[in-house]
Order: structure tokens, then C-alpha cells, then sequence
């Protein structure tokens, strides 16, 4: 008792109630007394206090809309699993409240499949008990009576056969009355139950929200009342924080297959620019080379010119010196000869 008034309390006032002013340390969202599922949605405890399906009190005190803010604008929002275990709790709890309506709606078709069985199908099955429990009863008193002659000629043991053989239908005798004593039972439910479900003329359904049974054409005061109902709200909200949860997750996705196209795209044409770049690294690198091979040629010819014109003059060069050592020559032959 002293456990849930303090729980109480502390979701009234919060966990720091008994601090004096100043006194109260800072707290963020990530504090262990904050709500998880406060932070990414709403808390589903506090969804279903005071329904026939109540979780019990939050173990987490602290529900506050700052801390919620703060955590959804931080750059830490998503990356702390809280969103994640939050999803698998509304799962599980829209799951059960699914297989509620399907079982509810099966009792539902059940009990009326019920309703509509005629009392000529219910007699046909009673009296075919009966017959069977008759033929039974005949051939047990048959044994019995055997047994009492074999005994009294005094064969035993064919007495006590005869004996367990009457035990073992007198067993299947009793299951046949026990079967035809349900059969009453149950005609006798549904006849109840068709009083209730045709009563006025009204037909019950069942809510495809919170899974209740509901009356068809019911007034609408008391539809308004059903789905004002806590219970009711509780799984609205549920639905509804699941198809945020998975549209937000598929536009995350789409956002990130579109950036991830985006960085091919750029890779792409980043490569385009590269091979471009190097095209014209290329051409020019090969513009130079011819450059400098024409050059090259150029001073090839220019370096032959010039040997070819050296070469002239020296040849020029040898027969002038050879002309003037031959007129030397023979102007000492002819001076020898006039001495």
C-alpha cells in the first residue's frame, strides 16, 4: 500500500516532490526515471489505467513535455533503441487485441450458427442417444443374465468375462447419457442466447477497434459513449502510433535510398570529371611531346645545315691551301731550274 501511494505521489508531484527548492538536480530525457515510451509516443500504462485491460502504474514517473521535446530535437533522437522497443510494444498489444476480435467474432458467427439449429436436428441427435443407450441397456441385461447361468453351472471364469463385458457398456451407456445431458445444456445456452441477441430486434457485433461486443443500431448515445471509452481510445491510439511509426520508417528509408542515389550520382559524375581532366591532361601532355619532337626535328635540321655548311667551307678551305701549296711548289721548280 505504501509502494502504490508513493507511486501516486510521485506521479502527481514527480520523484523530486521531497527536495526543497534549489535542492532538484537536473534532469534529462535520458534519466532512469523518465518514460521511454512518454518520449517517443505516449505511455501505454497511462493509456489503459482504469480499463479492464490495465497495465498497472508506469514504472517510470517522470511524463513530462519538455523532456519529450528535448529528446525529439536532439541529435541523439532515434539513436537510443527507445523507438524501437516502443514498436514492439505496440505490436504485441495490437496482436492480442486481434486475435480478440477474431475470437470474439468466431463465438459470435458460433452462437448464432447455434441459434438457428431447429428443434427437429435436436431431436433427431437425442433420440439417436437414446436408441443407442437402449441397445446398450438390452445387451447388458443379456450378459448379466449369462453370467448368473454360467455361474450357476459353475464356470467362473466365463461368468466374470460375461460380467466385465456388461462393466465396459455400462461405461459406454453413461458416456451416451452424459453426451445427451450436454446436448441439453447446450440447446438450453442457445435458446438463451438467441433470446438476448433478438431481443428487440437487435443483433450484436463486434468493435473492430477494442474488440467489445456491441448492439447493432444501437442509439447513438451509447455509440458515442463506446467510442469515447478509454479502452477504446487506448487502441485507436495504438493503430495510429503504429502507422505514424511505419510511415515515418518508409520515408527515412526512401530518404536515405534517395541520398545514397544522390552520392552515386556525384561519385558518377565525379568520375566523369575525372576522366575528363585526364583526357585533357592527356591531349596536352601529347600536344607538348609533339611540340618538342618538332622542335627537336627542327634543331636536328638546323645542327645538319650548319655541319653540312662547316663541312663546305673546310673542304673550300683544303683546295685553296691546296692551290697555294701547288703555285708554291711551282714556283720553286721553276726558280731551281733558272739557277
Amino acid at each position: 500500500m505504501t509502494d502504490y501511494m508513493a507511486q501516486m505521489l510521485n506521479e502527481l508531484m514527480g520523484p523530486q516532490r521531497n527536495s526543497l527548492p534549489g535542492e532538484g538536480a537536473a534532469i534529462d530525457f535520458d534519466h532512469p526515471d523518465v518514460c521511454r515510451d512518454f518520449l517517443v509516443g505516449f505511455c501505454l500504462a497511462e493509456a489503459f489505467r482504469n480499463t479492464k485491460n490495465d497495465l498497472g502504474f508506469c514504472q517510470f514517473p517522470i511524463h513530462d513535455e519538455a523532456l519529450k521535446k528535448r529528446y525529439q530535437e536532439s541529435n541523439r533522437f532515434g539513436r537510443l533503441g527507445y523507438e524501437e522497443k516502443y514498436f514492439e510494444r505496440l505490436n504485441r498489444l495490437h496482436n492480442e487485441v486481434r486475435r480478440k476480435i477474431e475470437k470474439n467474432e468466431a463465438r459470435l458467427v458460433h452462437t448464432r450458427a447455434d441459434t438457428h439449429v431447429s428443434s427437429e436436428v435436436y431431436d433427431k441427435k437425442k433420440q439417436n442417444l437414446i436408441e443407442k443407450r437402449e441397445i446398450l441397456g438390452r445387451r447388458i441385461e443379456g450378459l448379466m443374465e449369462e453370467a448368473e447361468i454360467e455361474g450357476a453351472q459353475g464356470n467362473v471364469a466365463a461368468a466374470q468375462t460375461a460380467v466385465q463385458k456388461a462393466d465396459e457398456l455400462t461405461k459406454e451407456r453413461d458416456a451416451l447419457q452424459k453426451e445427451e445431458e450436454n446436448l441439453e445444456i447446450e440447446r438450453q445456452r442457445a435458446i438463451v442466447m438467441e433470446e438476448q441477441l433478438t431481443a428487440g430486434n437487435k443483433q450484436m457485433q463486434v468493435c473492430q477497434v477494442c474488440g467489445c461486443f456491441m448492439l447493432t443500431n444501437d442509439a447513438q448515445s451509447r455509440i458515442d459513449d463506446h467510442l469515447s471509452g478509454k479502452l477504446h481510445i487506448a487502441y485507436t491510439r495504438i493503430k495510429e502510433q503504429i502507422d505514424l511509426m511505419v510511415k515515418n520508417k518508409e520515408e527515412k528509408r526512401l530518404q536515405l535510398e534517395r541520398e545514397k542515389g544522390k552520392d552515386r550520382d556525384d561519385k558518377t559524375e565525379r568520375k566523369h570529371d575525372d576522366r575528363d581532366r585526364d583526357r585533357e591532361r592527356d591531349r596536352d601532355r601529347k600536344e607538348r611531346d609533339s611540340r618538342r619532337d618538332r622542335s627537336r626535328d627542327r634543331d636536328r635540321r638546323s645542327s645538319r645545315r650548319s655541319r653540312s655548311r662547316d663541312g663546305r667551307d673546310r673542304r673550300s678551305d683544303d683546295r685553296r691551301g691546296s692551290d697555294r701549296r701547288d703555285r708554291r711548289d711551282r714556283s720553286r721548280s721553276r726558280d731551281r731550274r733558272r739557277h
